[in-house]
């Protein structure tokens, strides 16, 4: 095989109501498009995810997988700081038992790294920076040619001991992604596994689907690929505008068109899923229904009836509303992100785009349409007060007595590589506790880290990290939702864990399953 694609999950974590679990189940969404892209110039690929290589075989044996493909490139994403520690010690095992494999990284975080990668890890090869598909389809013709890789744009490797990076000079614009299929689940081995047990934000480790379902829900959602890009600068976000424009040169959003996304959500009921998740909204708020609009009327017009998700960060148009209402998908919602009550916290924070009243509105009129809306609020914000996490436990509070269709979803924030506070923490008022990579491999070493709950920096005058986290499980717990007393039943949890309580449950429901 030419090229063969890993997915590492982030495979040991520990949160104490749900024990040990792994995360970032979800590969990257372009990365079955750069799969698909090698077949159609004529490269043998594949994507194998770890994760259910492991659930299927009990074990993870990377022998057998190299043995069964024997790639010539081994591609590793490198997306999320959760993968740090699992990437790239699956590299390292590669590199020792077949030293001629070359092991190619990408991603965010891999971008975000590069040098520090290659110079500290002799065992990765090569790192492309940014956008991958023409740099790919480059570096395959030096790889099997001349192994001259001055000319491949966006690349970064090691030419003796030297780490030689190449100019990040080439992003994908919208022919490039309209030509490519970011749904061709044939190139993900054992796909229909993926679909059905990872098809989740995070797994437990050693249970039966069917009590993971009992826990969790057993909805199976995949995101749909719109474009590349953002018009956004959230302080947090390591995938915000600036954030592109540093790592991948990227000034303008790339799209694809509303027939491309229809095709792919289709491809996406076609291969099991319940829901279709519309996660990228690269729009100025006037600009948003010319692009959503066509897309609803397709699904309505086709009957597509998955569950459709669609974020926005500008507040939705009535005439937006009332055709999402019309969807067939009978669950399906509209996320909006005001992070906070304090609309002078969101404009410290770059957050700011519509007011609490402004947000009420359109809530008001989501209710009377009948449509689902998810609200995100996020503690952990620079110059947040605790006078400012009260107020926002109060506001929740008032805001779910009014609206019946309405759910919340309350996180801690966490430090992104990229991201403004990454680059000039100072502005915030904050202290970075990682800021390498060799920090972020660290951190994910450690297995008991609850990244949910731990931010990795620290703020002037606000309150520390132990305090946000205990006032989070007392107001937002998603898991018991009592108060104070979520705190207590959270360590109950814990020790049914350790003492194999639910252990003993999963095996009723693994039972009663079978019959």
């Amino acid at each position: 095989m030419d090229v063969l694609f890993l997915h590492v999950p982030k495979f040991e974590n520990h949160y104490k109501p749900i024990g040990n679990f792994s995360f970032v189940l979800f590969p990257p969404i372009g990365l079955l498009g750069l799969a698909d892209l090698l077949v159609k110039n004529c490269y043998s690929s594949k994507i194998i995810h770890l994760g259910v290589e492991q659930h299927l075989a009990g074990s993870l044996d990377l022998a057998g997988i190299i043995h069964e493909h024997r790639p010539a490139i081994v591609g590793l994403d490198l997306h999320w700081h959760f993968q740090s520690y699992d990437v790239i010690e699956v590299a390292r095992k590669l590199k020792q038992a077949h030293p001629e494999i070359a092991i190619l990284l990408g991603g965010f975080t891999a971008s975000c790294f590069a040098e520090e990668i290659l110079r500290d890890h002799p065992f990765i090869d090569f790192v492309i920076r940014g956008d991958a598909e023409m740099p790919l389809l480059k570096l395959m013709q030096h790889f099997y040619s001349d192994r001259d890789f001055t000319d491949v744009p966006n690349l970064a490797y090691r030419n003796a001991s030297r780490v030689l990076l190449n100019s990040v000079a080439y992003t994908a614009d919208s022919e490039m992604l309209e030509s490519m299929c970011f749904t061709n689940f044939a190139l993900l081995k054992d796909y229909p596994t993926f679909v059905r047990c990872f098809s989740r934000y995070f797994r437990l480790r050693g249970m039966s689907e069917a009590f993971q379902n009992f826990l969790f829900g057993g909805h199976k959602v995949f995101q749909v690929y719109i474009g590349r890009g953002c018009i956004h600068n959230c302080y947090y976000c390591g995938g915000s505008h600036d954030a592109h424009s540093l790592l991948a040169s990227r000034e303008r959003v790339a799209l694809r068109s509303a027939s491309a996304v229809v095709s792919s959500i289709a491809d996406l009921a076609g291969f099991g899923f319940d829901s279709a998740c519309l996660a990228l909204d690269p729009f100025p708020w006037a600009q948003a229904d010319d692009y959503y609009l066509p897309i609803f009327e397709e699904l309505i017009r086709r009957d597509i009836t998955l569950d459709i998700e669609v974020e926005r960060y500008f507040l939705p148009t009535r005439r937006f509303i009332e055709a999402f209402s019309r969807l067939p998908g009978k669950d399906s919602f509209i996320t909006l992100s005001p992070h906070t009550q304090n609309a002078a916290l969101r404009q410290r924070n770059g957050l700011h785009r519509y007011s609490n009243q402004d947000l009420e509105g359109c809530l008001d009129a989501m209710e009377s349409a009948g449509v689902n809306s998810l609200l995100c609020f996020t503690c952990g914000l620079p110059f947040e007060t605790k006078q400012d996490l009260e107020e926002m436990a109060g506001y929740q509070r008032r805001l779910r007595k009014k609206y019946r269709h309405m759910r919340f979803k309350t996180c801690m924030v966490e430090i992104e590589p990229g991201s403004a506070l990454s680059r000039d923490p100072g502005h915030y008022g904050a202290r970075l506790e990682r800021s390498t990579f060799a920090d972020y491999y660290r951190y994910h070493s450690r297995a008991a880290q609850n990244h949910w709950q731990e931010m990795g920096y620290s703020r002037q005058g606000c309150p520390e990290q132990r305090e946000v986290s205990e006032f989070f499980c007392r107001h937002f717990c998603e898991r018991f939702k009592a108060g104070r007393f979520s705190p207590v039943l959270c360590d109950l949890a814990g020790v049914l864990w350790k003492t194999r309580v639910f252990h003993v449950i999963d095996g009723a429901f693994s039972l009663k399953s079978n019959r």
